[in-house]
């Protein structure tokens, strides 16, 4: 599995060639020339769509020849369904580290749903996710694919939860369904799939803290 690049720095900076050596490709200049195709990939489908995005002009977006393209992936097809997963990733990637159950469930939940909300609000992972959906018809293993990275982005938080819950802490049945509850509501119920989100640290902070209240306020176990 390929560790996903911060997303917040993928729309800044147009991926550019790859510097290889002469003979076989070390493993960090293969991963690096990987990274490479991605990022192009991930441009051209956000600038002209998936129909419209060719690999020929991938492959000169990436700077590598067409046969190099080609040896990492068969199709454009499969190079889309390594992109949206990339992207869905990179939300895993953002939520690092769970505070410990030990830390104050304000202080806890503030972090978590921050760096998710900014994970699914930012306008690569929307973009792709609008793909997905227009072309989850033609891509049935796709949807699979995706739930599955869904899944692995909660693991951390589930554990948190389930670590809250054996303490006594939280008042919760299920810390995997509490934790689809917090990714579903940080990420805007669906809303930002059809609406650009404000990127406005105001409006941000309202929709964190309100999330925040809403879920302490539901969880905490009463005091004696």
């Amino acid at each position: 599995m390929i560790t996903p690049p911060d997303p917040s720095s993928a729309a800044a900076e147009p991926p550019r060639p790859v510097a290889r050596t002469r003979g076989r490709p070390t493993r960090e200049e293969g991963e690096a020339l990987r990274q490479s195709i991605l990022d192009a990939a991930l441009q051209l489908f956000i600038a002209r769509g998936l129909k419209a995005a060719s690999m020929e002009g991938i492959a000169r977006e990436a700077g590598v020849a067409k046969i190099t393209l080609y040896r990492h992936y068969e199709t454009k097809e499969q190079l889309f369904v390594e992109v949206a997963r990339r992207a869905q990733l990179s939300v895993r990637a953002r939520l690092g580290t769970m505070a410990d159950a030990d830390v104050p469930l304000e202080t806890a939940l503030r972090a978590i749903i921050t760096k998710l909300y900014d994970g699914y609000t930012h306008p690569d992972y929307l973009a792709v996710m609008r793909m997905v959906i227009a072309e989850a018809g033609r891509f049935p293993k796709l949807g699979r694919a995706m739930l599955e990275d869904a899944q692995h982005i909660s693991e951390p938080l589930v554990a948190y939860l389930q670590a809250l819950k054996d303490k006594g802490l939280v008042d919760i049945d299920s810390p995997y369904d509490a934790a689809v509850q917090i990714s579903g509501m940080a990420s805007g119920a669906g809303r930002y799939l059809l609406l650009t989100p404000s990127r406005h640290p105001a409006s941000r902070k309202r929709w964190v803290e309100s999330l925040v209240s809403l879920f302490v306020k539901a969880w905490r176990m009463p005091k004696p």
